[in-house]
């Protein structure tokens, strides 16, 4: 592959016209056409300038490999993210320093931009927040890929509406677009629309278990909805339909760890029959609303025994609970004795 070409290629790959690359390196964008077309060349001095922009190596400049690039920022994504939970300082210089090799990857910002935020969520550090609100700004300032840009946006959204700022947070999410899920043709639907057998029954599996929590998710956030402006009827029905869809797809009858396809949405099961029951307890019907809460706690009670959480730490989850259960104001009917 020749210069120009080369050049090309690292700066489409990397999200930039040829007006931005010339703004960076103090040249003229006929300057960066005429490299592109091969007609001119960059001054010798330039080259190590254009390969810390591309976050490449000077030899990639002249033996571009896009794949082997992306291969890379792979193999440290995996490397970085064995920290993320357990040790989220030096996942952060990981991250970092991946990010100053590959200044332009947008992945391994939105990988950074997670850690912050949930370390952010979790252990309420400011620190955290504020590298995550710069960060955010940053990649939504520079993102190429549409998925960053969106997981930047809703971030920032987020700690606007930490600062009591509703008006700036709608701001911004009003300008995400719109991106319907058929409209993705990704491998997973276009094997299992087109393929045949084994390999589309493998995607099919996966797609059906994508969609049931986006089902699940969106009939709990209506349920929310209507909560807030105070039509509980109707918010029983959106978790109830909630809880449907959770119950159809459980691989056994029991409450146990095994039966939920999805980790994590046993949480989401107990926390729909409180939210139930907050409802019922607001419309002023007790014995529904103690026949929630008595599912809930059951629920809570049995849906982890077996995974390494709950043997070292059940607390942890029902922590958890006690928090919702006051949150939702149910010490009202029935004070938590848990």
């Amino acid at each position: 592959m020749k210069l120009g070409n080369q050049i090309r290629e690292l700066r489409l790959a990397a999200g930039m016209t040829q007006e931005q690359l010339g703004e960076k390196l103090a040249v003229s964008p006929q300057a960066v056409s005429k490299w592109e077309l091969d007609t001119g060349f960059p001054d010798i001095n330039l080259i190590p300038m254009m390969a810390n922009l591309f976050g490449v190596s000077i030899d990639t400049i002249f033996g571009f490999d896009i794949e082997k690039r992306e291969e890379n920022i792979e193999k440290l994504r995996i490397e970085a993210g064995r920290y993320f939970w357990n040790d989220p300082d030096k996942c952060e210089q990981m991250f970092l320093s991946a990010i100053e090799k590959y200044p332009t990857s947008d992945s391994l910002k939105a990988d950074l931009l997670d850690l912050y935020i949930t370390n952010a969520k979790e252990d309420k550090k400011e620190k955290y927040l504020t590298k995550a609100a710069k960060l955010a700004g940053q990649i939504i300032a520079e993102a190429s890929d549409v998925f960053s840009l969106c997981r930047a946006k809703e971030t920032l959204a987020e700690i606007y509406l930490r600062q009591d700022r509703y008006d700036d947070a709608k701001e911004l999410i009003n300008s995400l677009p719109y991106m319907y899920p058929y409209m993705l043709r990704d491998k997973m639907r276009v094997t299992s629309d087109c393929l045949r057998g084994d390999d589309r029954l493998a995607e099919a599996k996966e797609w059906k278990v994508m969609e049931e929590q986006e089902l699940f998710v969106a009939c709990a956030r209506e349920g929310e909805g209507y909560y807030e402006i105070g039509d509980y009827e109707s918010a029983i029905r959106s978790y109830t339909e909630a809880i449907d869809v959770i119950e159809r797809f459980m691989e056994t009858d029991d409450i146990s760890y095994d039966a939920y396809p999805i980790g994590g949405t046993q949480s989401n099961h107990w926390t729909f029959y409180l939210r139930i029951a907050a409802c019922h307890h607001k419309l002023g019907r007790p014995d529904e609303c103690g026949r929630c809460i008595d599912r809930a706690y059951y629920i809570i009670t049995h849906a982890w025994i077996g995974s390494t959480k709950w043997e070292s730490d059940p607390d942890y989850y029902l922590d958890i609970y006690r928090k919702e259960y006051h949150t939702l104001g149910l010490d009202e009917y029935r004070p938590l004795e848990i």
